[in-house]
């Protein structure tokens, strides 16, 4: 239907060139506002400069908004009608005199153009009220299909879709990668609802971080608050509830400390690692940490690897090396035995510990209650408002930041269970990783006892290193 629009304005204009004879020249922005400062429109950028460059005899629209919202672009385009010494044709199917050769016709032009532009500007401030209206009472305010919804009701959830978007988020507190939950997305057949195809990086983060999971409004990239501090809730089903079936804002918190760098699953690495103990393996005779890499054999990489000492580091002895499957399935063994050992006794479910900043986050939400109050009552000068706002709601995130890593459960004590149901299968390296960094803090790999190499592998080469 939208492409029928631009056909018909193609027939329009080509029948208002009729009368002078010339071929016509297509430049067309489709969807792209003429009115936004910040939209580039490539084929109206492509027609100044072919208009300056003499290619072109003039121009006809099917009406002068259609090529103007902007009085600077009209600007552009008068400046070559006046200085180019031609008689340049332009004309519009409205029938009213935008002749730019002439100063009538200028002022015609000028006039028109900015009365588009306060129309446009007064469209979109009702537009932002009311968007901005339904923020603040937490309507949904339409726009793209949200993964995790219905398409047909975008209030209520795709339950198969929002068991994925747990499963993902889940994991990714738990220690799973943008670039893991990535893959978990696609091996699910998961296709973004706004491009038709498989979640990208970006999209995998935006559908990991996104408050509407947790049924909170957002307004230009904010959450809403209400007045007490709380959170604007939004009129649709959330995807992450509690057992009581309200919306888990302790997870969400937990989510903004991750994103601020505060992991409640612990240190996360910076660079993505294959193999389960690079770095936590460490060489025997030299100390430094050793790395896997796949092994070749007769030029060709096989399907094994092995840890190795970096031997390309000034501070590595490059002498030491092992069997990679081998070491993973003993250290893989040995923490396995830890965490069953643990759980029977009962060591890896500490009850939540006490968060000390309680009573300072609930004076920070007294004091901007009281500020919003005093706002109201116009007993406060908007620039103090302002200020003394942003700084107090910047100490409720970093306190809000610092209950959701001091009351998280550390990461061997919310794995365990699924540790203790399934074993490894079906977790990413890198939460294995740190369930392993949980119970040892190194893996030293001696060297052979009889100081040969490439023998049958030797377990006692294997040295735990305990946290």
């Amino acid at each position: 239907m939208e492409r029928k629009g631009v056909e018909k304005q193609r027939e329009d204009v080509a029948h208002i060139a009729e009368p002078f004879g010339r071929p016509v020249k297509i430049y067309e922005d489709n969807s792209l506002s003429a009115f936004k400062r910040n939209v580039r429109r490539p084929d109206f950028e492509r027609m100044v400069r072919d208009l300056a460059a003499g290619k072109l005899a003039g121009i006809v629209g099917y009406d002068i908004d259609r090529i103007f919202r902007q009085p600077r672009d009209l600007e552009k385009v008068i400046d070559h009608y006046e200085t180019c010494g031609l008689n340049l044709i332009f004309k519009t199917g409205s029938g009213q005199n935008y002749d730019l050769t002439t100063g009538d016709g200028r002022f015609s032009a000028r006039l028109f153009v900015s009365i588009a532009n306060k129309s446009s500007e007064d469209a979109s401030r009702r537009i932002k009220r009311e968007v901005q209206r339904k923020a603040q009472k937490g309507e949904y305010h339409g726009g793209t299909h949200p993964y995790g919804w219905r398409q047909d009701d975008r209030s209520k959830l795709d339950h198969e879709a929002a068991a994925l978007v747990r499963k993902i988020v889940d994991g990714h507190l738990a220690g799973d990668k943008i670039a893991t939950c990535m893959e978990r997305l696609a091996e699910a057949g998961a296709v973004n609802p706004n491009t038709g195809k498989p979640f990208t990086w970006a999209g995998t983060k935006t559908l990991i971080y996104r408050a509407r999971s947790f049924g909170i409004r957002i307004y230009l990239g904010e959450p809403q608050t209400t007045a007490d501090g709380g959170y604007v809730m939004g009129d649709w089903e959330p995807i992450f509830t509690t057992p009581e079936g309200e919306p888990d804002l302790d997870k969400y918190e937990q989510l903004v400390a991750l994103k601020a760098g505060k992991s409640p699953a612990g240190p996360q690495e910076k660079s993505t690692v294959k193999y389960l103990l690079s770095r936590i393996a460490r060489c025997g005779r030299c100390g430094y940490p050793m790395v896997g890499k796949t092994v070749w054999i007769r030029g060709k990489k096989s399907t094994s690897f092995a840890y190795n000492c970096n031997k390309a580091h000034p501070d590595a002895c490059g002498k030491m090396g092992a069997s990679g499957p081998r070491v993973d399935d003993l250290i893989k063994k040995l923490v396995w035995a830890q965490a069953v050992r643990a759980s029977k006794e009962r060591l890896l479910v500490p009850e939540p510990g006490v968060w000390a900043r309680e009573a300072e986050l609930k004076d920070v939400e007294e004091q901007i209650a009281e500020l919003k109050v005093l706002w109201e009552a116009k007993k406060i000068r908007a620039a103090s408002y302002v200020v003394t706002l942003d700084e107090l709601e910047a100490q409720r995130m970093e306190l809000k930041a610092d209950r959701a890593v001091h009351t998280a459960s550390p990461p061997i004590r919310a794995i365990t269970p699924e540790l203790l149901k399934s074993g490894w299968e079906g977790l990413s390296v890198e939460r294995q990783r740190i369930i392993v960094r949980a119970v040892l803090k190194a893996v030293i790999i001696h060297p052979a006892r009889d100081g040969k190499r490439g023998g049958a592998f030797d377990p006692a080469r294997v040295e735990p290193v305990f946290a």
